[in-house]
């Protein structure tokens, strides 16, 4: 019998999803061994838009500033009705998190990005030509069994977390339904290169009931098509380079060089009916498929990783509970099925081909424009909902906790620009640190936020009485919020319960702190040691 490997974590499948989650995992201390069955990441440009909260996470990996230059940042969306008529120009309302709201980038770059990351973390095991074949569950650990050049090995890890695409063969063996329905109409995907001049910083969808297009720019000539396949046509027949030639001709002239990819590609709308089952757990599309139009697919798998990779890594440090574990699904699912639905509304927006309805269609969209609250909603892509959770790890306000503090909890924390005592400006991100954070707004202390950092990192470390790995206190860093994101607390004398993800699971008073704390202990019990490192008083168990 060949000998068992250990591992904390087994991350199936190197796409943009699973490196990330890679990296994620190893930035909270675990060890993790990536498995690809191809032999590199891909060189076909798929997903190609990326949000504030991807752009987010890039940022906390530390690729951020080498994929930017490579992104066509800050864009937004035209949509044009069935008479080339510009029915309406929608643009992100301003951005919270520290990134622009809509971005168009690479993915081969960003995998070739992540991929590089991971590599440089001695945590990370990195394997292509590798198939994850089956996988056993286990009352403790789940048992992998891998194919490779050099035949069968078998790795044991606490958890095994399937990034392995829409036909996600640990989904199937799992025997997890997905519940959903397949896109009837087909589409014709083009990345092209060589394209002339500077882009202009809008995707247009071109609504013009016949055969629908969606055009989305990049930087450095790229530029991707998208056409509805009509009924008759054949897959072989319309990817030839003098069919996309034709295609493409009424937007730009190319050349049979210039196609980079050409495609046919049948949407779905689905999500897995359950996101874990034992010591598995699916992310990104192999938890959830969706159409295109709204751009989400790529981003809500990262904020599946994002959003699980601390959960995993303090489970396996022994700080998380099980049930920090299950608040993954909870607080995951409910959003990525309204993105999926938001997905097919915009779809069947672009895709109708009926003259009665497209003409209806584009009279409703003008109207709009007419009412100043549905302008805005519309102009500012607002149809674009934030995850806002209300079940998971996370403590409902008390009673005491102003407003604008409460509706802060169980959601993404905004990252302004802060200043530090040196003077210097910091994304606040760099100063919370990659664990739990406190922010305290103290009373009448104005713009004044006081940081108080959580970690594994030995600093400041208290032993916990289990053997458990202790959650170090790291002292705290006063900044200044000049941007005006935290108007709204500012003085409030609100203390902030900030996650690794970058959620707020709780605002307390002083009043509400220990009911607050109470309720996250159920996931994260060590979190009491946080409110009594200032006192140095025994913390409650």
């Amino acid at each position: 019998m060949d000998k068992i490997i250990e591992t904390d974590v087994v991350v199936i499948g190197a796409g943009p999803i699973g490196l990330a989650a890679a990296n994620l995992l190893a930035d909270q201390g675990v060890n993790v061994m990536l498995v690809e069955r191809h032999a590199g990441t891909s060189d076909e440009p798929r997903a190609i838009s990326a949000t504030d909260e991807t752009l987010r996470v890039m940022q906390q990996i530390g690729i951020l500033d080498r994929l930017a230059p490579e992104m066509l940042m800050d864009t937004g969306a035209r949509y044009f009705g069935r008479k080339e008529q510009l029915l309406a120009e929608v643009y992100p309302a301003s951005p919270r998190l520290g990134q622009p709201g809509k971005s168009q980038f690479d993915q081969p770059v960003m995998e070739s990005l992540l991929l590089e990351a991971a590599r440089a973390r001695p945590l990370i095991d990195v394997r292509f030509n590798t198939e994850a074949f089956r996988i056993t569950d286990g009352p403790e650990h789940a048992d992998t069994v891998l194919i490779d050049d050099d035949g069968k090995h078998t790795v044991r890890s606490k958890w095994v977390l399937a990034c392995d695409g829409g036909r996600s063969p640990v989904r199937s063996q799992l025997g997890i339904p997905m519940e959903g329905s397949t896109q009837v109409q087909k589409w014709i995907v083009v990345d092209i290169i060589n394209t002339p001049g500077q882009p202009e910083r809008f995707s247009e969808f071109h609504c013009n009931g016949t055969r629908p297009v969606v055009v989305v720019p990049g930087v450095h000539g790229r530029r991707r098509y998208e056409f509805m396949l009509l009924p008759g046509e054949e897959a072989a027949a319309v990817t030839a380079p003098e069919a996309i030639i034709r295609l493409i001709a009424p937007f730009q002239t190319i050349v049979a060089a210039d196609i980079r990819r050409a495609a046919v590609y049948v949407a779905h709308q689905r999500v897995a009916l359950n996101y874990r089952v034992g010591h598995v757990l699916l992310a990104g599309d192999a938890a959830h498929m969706m159409p295109p139009f709204a751009g989400q697919a790529l981003n809500a798998g990262i904020r599946d990783v994002a959003n699980l990779a601390w959960k995993i890594a303090a489970n396996v440090q022994g700080t998380g509970t099980e049930a920090l574990v299950n608040t993954y699904q909870a607080e995951r699912r409910p959003h990525a099925v309204d993105m999926v639905r938001l997905s097919h509304r915009i779809g069947i927006v672009v895709m109708n081909v009926n003259p009665a309805l497209t003409a209806i269609r584009d009279a409703a969209i003008t109207a709009s424009g007419i009412v100043p609250a549905a302008k805005a909603w519309l102009a500012g892509m607002k149809f674009l909902k934030q995850p806002h959770f209300t079940d998971g790890c996370m403590a409902a306000p008390g009673a005491g906790v102003p407003k604008a503090a409460a509706a802060l909890v169980g959601r993404s924390l905004s990252q302004p620009q802060v200043t530090l005592p040196t003077g210097d400006a910091v994304p606040l991100d760099t100063v919370l640190g990659t664990g739990w954070a406190l922010l305290h707004f103290p009373s009448d202390g104005g713009p004044a936020i006081e940081v108080r950092r959580l970690g594994t990192d030995g600093n400041g470390t208290e032993e916990t009485d289990d053997g458990s790995s202790p959650l170090a206190l790291c002292g705290t860093t006063a900044v200044t919020d000049t941007s005006g994101a935290f108007k709204a607390v500012a003085g409030s004398g609100v203390t902030l319960v900030v996650r690794p993800d970058r959620y707020v699971a709780a605002a307390t008073t002083p009043d509400t702190e220990q009911t607050a704390f109470d309720a996250l202990a159920a996931y994260v019990p060590e979190l009491n040691l946080l409110r009594h490192a200032e006192t140095g008083t025994p913390a409650a168990r």
